[in-house]
């Protein structure tokens, strides 16, 4: 029997008809167990792929892909280790619901359980970590064509339903993988996937519409979301006069609207014991621990969660009501029972603080010649053209972002690796959210985030629209000085155990790949570096070195020119009413 020929064929058939499903983007990690695999995707002519040899690596890029295009890549690795390493990529993809297909090559059901080389129980891998497992049998011709059809238009349904996420597609090849007098296999069957539209009931609606309307001082929180749900998170505001919360990873934190209230995190900070009756949740997470804080005290008996998906998304358990729909359908429908509401008497007090802020923060960076982390964070705002991507690492870019990060009134796509918060994978995400976009991204990583990521350097000269990776450099782990641990270790075990400190500097990494390399130390320097960039954006590495102790200060040098302007502003309109 010509196992070669089946194993070439059979290998044809699997990629075609993940293509046929929408599939066409394949990551591959080299390796001899998937070369039917690995040939079958060089021979199709609509398959798009990109060869890395670390595979974390290219999963990291997969999601990265997944998370900008909505649709799914595909990774393919060879047996062992290599499916092993796909782990992170895949828990993050999982727990932040993005579509992700991990096609794997493995031993024959003969070599499994017998210590046979580069040979491990695969399937169970991902167990809690995947929407689907499909394990595929060694290539048989006795195995009708309509059965790999069906498995696969399956698995890429899965990736897409209503709870995203990643699938394992498992294949059993024998030996020899290959043969010179193979025809490609080809899938004549396709299975066509609709998914359903998410309807609520007219009861629902009226419903909805009575409890609502007896609600007078709430926040609409625009949390991460896999859905662009701006028009109807807009839509409600208006209607309701609430002021909405937009998470940094919202896309409705980079529109425009009148009540988006953009700076909410240091404005909570100061008016911690302002007190509201309800809430209304969009989306999933949410980045701000000040926000968490805030919603935890304030003792609502109505926390609606609107979603998609019925997956809790409550880690402080607060959610009183859960609602499973289309949020634009759900929005759209109640808007017409839903009555007006006059008084805007919150939301234009949220507005004027975050107008307050907005300028005391412009006026802080301005009068500031110092690079520090807050202000790389104010200044890439006004870097970000229209359609760029920014990538936000997790630590302290992120939570900086979330404070400081001013509107864009402009196109403008945040990311970040909030499934499990990790600091792998980064660059490697960046440029698969760059392949998604087909767009430059602008990525602001940290030093361990970098150091943990940087095989994936090897990624950006492939990419044909550039990322530009902004790494701050802190000397360590920036996030910890920030956390009580400071206070309690002495200094020298804090920079060992937490720290985790170092004394590199990153030029010989971007010798070592080949990309342009810049190192401003002045805040004018950072913006020639931008703006050279804009002009003529290519991959490259700028490297912007700060101090973790000075960090801590300007943070709260900030936070106490927030606190002064706004309780100044609380002080003149009641002054002004009395």
């Amino acid at each position: 029997m010509d196992y070669g020929a089946q194993n070439e064929s059979w290998a044809a058939r699997i990629v075609n008809a993940l293509i046929q499903q929408g599939a066409n983007y394949f990551c591959c990690a080299p390796g001899s167990r998937s070369t039917p695999l690995m040939l079958a995707i060089a021979q199709h002519p609509k398959a798009h792929k990109i060869v890395h040899f670390d595979e974390r690596g290219v999963c990291f890029h997969a999601l990265g892909f997944g998370k900008a295009s909505g649709k799914p890549a595909v990774v393919v690795t060879t047996s062992g280790t290599a499916v092993g390493n796909l782990l992170p990529g895949v828990m993050e993809a999982y727990n932040d619901k993005v579509p992700l297909i991990l096609l794997t090559a493995d031993r024959p059901p003969e070599l499994q359980g017998c210590g046979a080389n580069q040979t491990c129980d695969q399937v169970k891998l991902f167990t809690n970590h995947i929407r689907l497992a499909v394990d595929l049998p060694c290539p048989d011709d006795r195995i009708p064509e309509k059965y790999l059809a069906s498995r696969i238009s399956h698995a890429v349904a899965m990736t897409q339903s209503s709870l995203r996420g990643p699938v394992h597609i498992n294949c059993m090849f024998r030996e020899p993988l290959f043969s010179s007098g193979a025809e490609p296999g080809s899938l004549k069957k396709h299975v066509h996937v609709e998914h359903p539209h998410l309807h609520p009931s007219h009861e629902s609606i009226a419903y909805w519409a009575e409890l609502l309307s007896t609600k007078k001082k709430g926040v609409i929180i625009a949390a991460s979301s896999t859905t662009d749900d701006s028009e109807a998170i807009f839509a409600l505001a208006e209607r309701l006069k609430w002021p909405i919360f937009a998470d940094i990873l919202s896309r409705t934190r980079t529109l425009k609207n009148w009540f988006l209230i953009t700076h909410f995190d240091p404005i909570l900070k100061v008016k911690d014991s302002c007190s509201i009756d309800a809430v209304i949740q969009f989306g999933d997470r949410i980045v701000s621990k000040t926000l968490s804080q805030w919603l935890q005290v304030q003792d609502l008996e109505f926390y609606l969660h609107l979603s998609e998906h019925l997956e809790p998304q409550d880690p402080d358990h607060l959610v009183t009501h859960k609602l499973h729909a289309s949020p634009l359908i759900f929005t759209k429908e109640l808007l017409n029972s839903l009555p007006n509401q006059q008084d805007s008497q919150w939301a234009d007090q949220c507005k004027k603080w975050d107008e307050d802020c907005r300028q005391t923060l412009s006026d802080f960076f301005s009068e500031s010649t110092l690079l520090t982390e807050p202000s790389l964070i104010w200044e890439s705002s006004s870097f970000l053209q229209e359609g760029w991507g920014l990538f936000l690492a997790n630590s302290m870019p992120i939570r900086d972002a979330n404070q400081f990060f001013p509107p864009l009134n402009k196109c403008c796509s945040i990311f970040g690796n909030r499934g499990v918060s990790g600091i792998d994978g980064n660059i490697a995400t960046a440029a698969g959210i760059a392949i998604g976009m087909a767009r430059p991204v602008l990525a602001l990583i940290g030093d361990l985030a970098f150091l943990h990521d940087l095989n994936s350097l090897a990624l950006l000269s492939k990419l044909e629209h550039p990322v530009v990776l902004c790494v701050v450099n802190n000397k360590g782990g920036g996030i910890f000085s920030f956390l009580p641990i400071a206070k309690k270790m002495d200094a020298l075990n804090f920079e060992e155990c937490f720290a985790t400190s170092h004394s590199l500097s990153f030029a010989s990494a971007a010798t070592l790949f080949n990309l342009p390399y810049y190192r401003p130390e002045t805040l004018n320097q950072f913006k020639e570096v931008l703006s050279r960039q804009k002009e003529m954006p290519q991959s490259c590495i700028i490297e912007i070195s700060t101090d973790r102790a000075e960090n801590v200060v300007v943070h709260q040098q900030i936070q106490n020119a927030i606190k002064s302007c706004l309780n100044t502003s609380q002080k003149e309109i009641l002054t002004t009413l009395i």
